[in-house]
């Protein structure tokens, strides 16, 4: 095996070794990455929307009892435009669950946007009563019988779902935190392992190459010096192992010569 050779190999063996390094990186960077996506374009999205409605919808039923008690008709028209907005944010949400391709969360939505819906309408049936003039008593009885339940139902569900998704943004931060620990520590073992390699590498070729070298310094010493007996020998498959021979033969027309001479 040629000297180059050797040394591709060597350099190629620790190449493959920094390429493995390279790939358990990226693989943990795309999933780290992958998991910041969905948390920017999914799971924080929908807490903020769920936060938006659950703060609206006391608004709105903040705004509805003050129009039961004073009859501002500004109150009536805060109602409306506070439940419509709900409404939307509602949709949205669907319209995202649907793009997203989640049954359950989809699901979810549906059944978000159906209470918010019963909501709306219970508000308006209990201010229809009071335009038509019913009484304070009345009016509280329709208000615990119809809005007071819807009210309590939306706020309960948009609470479980607001820690529902709390809970998913822990855990994705924990597999964050888990797939970088983990990434981390295969990178430094595989660095580790391409280092010990390195210096492996580089001593059993080092070896290989500077022993012949050595016994041709000491073999070359002993020709200068007239000791041509002693053969050389080839040790290698090389350019080093074809200087061997090359001596080899210089020995033996030394000897001959010498030979032919005395």
């Amino acid at each position: 095996m040629k000297i180059s050779t050797k040394i591709f190999l060597g350099f190629g063996i620790l190449i493959v070794l920094v390429w493995v390094i390279g790939i358990f990186a990226i693989t943990s960077f795309s999933y780290s990455s992958g998991l910041f996506n969905k948390m920017d374009n999914d799971t924080i999205p929908k807490m903020m929307a769920l936060g938006e409605m659950s703060q609206k919808v006391t608004q709105a039923h903040v705004e509805f009892m003050e129009f039961l008690l004073s009859g501002k008709m500004n109150s009536r028209d805060n109602v409306a435009a506070i439940t419509r907005n709900i409404e939307n944010i509602a949709r949205e949400n669907l319209g995202r669950e649907k793009a997203l391709g989640n049954p359950q969360d989809i699901t979810g939505a549906e059944a978000l946007l159906q209470k918010v819906q019963i909501f709306s309408s219970s508000l308006v049936d209990v201010m229809d009563m009071k335009t038509r003039g019913l009484d304070d008593e009345e009016l509280l009885a329709a208000e615990e019988k119809t809005v007071r339940p819807t009210f309590d139902s939306i706020m309960v569900f948009l609470g479980d779902q607001n820690d529902s998704h709390k809970d998913e943004l822990s855990l994705m931060r924990q597999d964050i935190k888990a797939s970088q620990s983990r990434g981390m520590m295969i990178i430094v073992i595989i660095a580790i392992i391409a280092m010990l390699t390195g210096i492996l590498l580089s001593i059993f070729y080092g070896r290989r190459i500077s022993r012949p070298i050595t016994n041709l310094t000491n073999a070359a010493e002993d020709i200068s010096k007239g000791e041509i007996s002693k053969p050389v020998v080839k040790e290698t498959n090389d350019e080093i192992g074809e200087l061997a021979e090359a001596f080899e033969r210089m020995r033996v027309s030394l000897q001959v010569m010498i030979e032919e001479e005395s």
